[in-house]
């Protein structure tokens, strides 16, 4: 095997890698995102990001293995993924509205249920702790850092704009790691192409 086809190799199992680790991050980062998600989303990303690193894995396992059919199918299936990933990022960044955090702050207002919300946002109330005071009620525990009920460790922000900005950072985010995966399959096809074409020559002058 020649020198660039070495190199080609090596460079496709490196970037494979690396997709199969965003891959794995991008599920981590749904699973700790889930409840602030619809359902249906959830999902998809999850089939999504499990098929794209399954075919991180088969494009490893192909370059090593020297597999023209395995080698193939990983380019295919990684150019099959690239294409409706990238038309759904462009739909999500064109049509997709942010949350609204003050409708589900005031949800969570009316239903007694801010804790949570609190605690995991650093707020409190929904504009300020002056929520509390103006309804002449105790400041709850989960307004305080590490729930120290003492004056510096008190959240001063309202959970509606620290909500609105964290739905904001996460659609964001969300954008970014479909563009670097994109970037990465398409990286990875090329690669499989020259790598298909490559052993497949291979194999052709060992037939002679």
């Amino acid at each position: 095997m020649g020198c660039a086809t070495t190199s080609v190799k090596i460079t496709s199992i490196v970037l494979n890698a690396i997709l199969g680790f965003l891959a794995v991050g991008a599920i981590g980062w749904i699973a700790y995102n889930a409840d602030t998600e619809v359902e249906e989303f959830v999902i998809a990303a999850y089939i999504a990001c499990s098929v794209i690193l399954f075919f991180a894995i088969l494009g490893i396992f192909a370059a090593v293995r020297e597999s023209v059919v395995l080698t193939a199918t990983s380019a295919v299936f990684l150019l099959i993924l690239a294409i409706p990933q990238i038309l759904s990022t462009f739909l999500f960044i064109h049509q997709y509205d942010v949350k609204s955090g003050q409708e589900a702050v005031e949800l969570a207002w009316q239903a007694n249920n801010m804790d949570a919300l609190q605690q995991k946002h650093e707020c409190c109330g929904k504009s300020s702790v002056q929520d509390y005071v103006h309804l002449s009620q105790l400041i709850p525990p989960s307004c305080y850092a590490n729930l120290q009920q003492t004056t510096d460790h008190l959240y001063v922000d309202g959970c509606i704009e620290k909500l609105q900005s964290f739905y904001e950072g996460d659609k964001l985010r969300f954008i970014i790691v479909s563009w670097i995966l994109v970037v990465f399959e398409l990286i990875c096809f090329v690669l499989a192409v020259v790598l298909a074409i490559s052993f497949k020559n291979k194999q052709r002058r060992l037939e002679f």
